[in-house]
């Protein structure tokens, strides 16, 4: 029998970690299984075994708008505009792209408010309390920076949601916020 090369035995070796790290990492996809529970707790203690979960367990399926309007006078409102917290991708998206992180930055923002609502909507906190959190305050600044009406405005904004694909559903309110001088 041959003796083994040094190199040989190191890429044999090299390959079966990378295999059996393969094999556990498809069965780990499979969260309901003794086998994958089994790896994941007792077996994976550093966490290097991923678990894929692209558009799962929750997939995306509601699109929020921001919109906002401003109040002229007592009696007399703007129309109400929408301010764009997604983007629309082009072919040269993927090379020169400068408002992705702040449409990303935003879009984030919102979700995370509309999660904040049902704790705020409950007896013990208040919406009004909503207004000195922080996706709040940063959604009021992002819509102050568009253009104002006037010099001395109030400007409100409102959350609203859609959902499927092709927008079946009529939008629905989410927030709707107090008029804020800007």
């Amino acid at each position: 029998m041959a003796k083994l090369d040094a190199t040989v035995v190191y890429e044999i070796i090299v390959t079966v970690f990378l295999a059996f790290w393969f094999l556990i990492t498809i069965i780990c996809q499979f969260r309901n299984n003794t086998l994958s529970n089994f790896f994941k707790h007792k077996v994976d203690v550093f966490g290097l075994i991923p678990l894929w979960t692209f558009f799962a367990p929750h997939p995306g399926k509601r699109d929020y708008h921001l919109l906002y309007r401003d109040k002229i006078t007592e009696d007399d409102y703007s129309e109400w505009q929408e301010m764009d917290i997604t983007e629309e991708r082009t072919f040269w998206s993927w090379l020169w792209n400068p408002e992705k992180r702040d449409k990303k930055i935003l879009s984030d923002v919102v979700q995370s408010l509309v999660t904040m609502i049902p704790a705020y909507r409950k007896e013990e906190l208040s919406l009004n309390l909503l207004m000195f959190s922080m996706p709040y305050i940063i959604v009021l600044h992002a819509v102050s920076q568009r253009k104002k009406q006037s010099e001395d405005v109030y400007r409100q904004f409102m959350l609203a949601e859609t959902s499927g694909y092709r927008k079946e559903t009529d939008p629905s309110l989410v927030l709707l916020s107090t008029f804020h001088q800007i």
